[in-house]
């Protein structure tokens, strides 16, 4: 988690606007990410030691004013938007359900769609790999499509 103290540090001050109280933050933040780390294990530390310490400065402001400068600038902040704490979390939500969709998939559909989507071979390189004609690959990709789709609109 400390390989994120630099970066955390320099959000905190962005917001607040003083060094000190930014330290005090992060020193909350850790604390309490520290203490939830020792109950449950926390998939992307880098996201939610973000969050929580966004929280923190907008709790401070709330209860006791002591805080006297908060700037909301997401948008302007040096991490691009693939790369924010919360957007992070999305995707590796995403990939999971994705992959775990692909493993209820039949074991040929499975495997022809993998090597299609995310080894990136084409169809007649699958077709010598699984000793299949290039129809049958096809066909195989399609179907894992179709389900993998269906299973989707069933999760939205």
């Amino acid at each position: 988690m400390l390989d994120y103290y630099k970066e955390l540090l320099y959000y905190v001050q962005r917001m607040v606007g003083d060094k000190d109280q930014a330290k005090d933050v992060i020193q909350e933040t850790y604390s309490r990410a520290i203490e939830v780390n020792t109950r449950t294990h926390i998939n992307n530390q880098r996201a939610y030691l973000y969050k929580m310490a966004r929280n923190i400065v907008i709790d401070e402001v709330n209860k006791n004013k002591r805080i006297s400068k908060l700037e909301y600038e997401e948008n302007s902040h040096i991490i691009p938007q693939e790369q924010q704490p919360e957007e992070i979390l999305i995707n590796e939500n995403q990939e999971e359900l994705l992959m775990n969709i692909i493993k209820t998939l039949p074991s040929r559909s499975q495997q022809a769609f993998i090597l299609y989507t995310i080894d990136g071979l084409s169809r007649k390189e699958i077709a010598l790999k699984m000793g299949i004609t290039s129809n049958a690959v096809e066909k195989h990709i399609t179907r894992a499509t179709i389900k993998i789709q269906k299973k989707l609109g069933e999760v939205e």
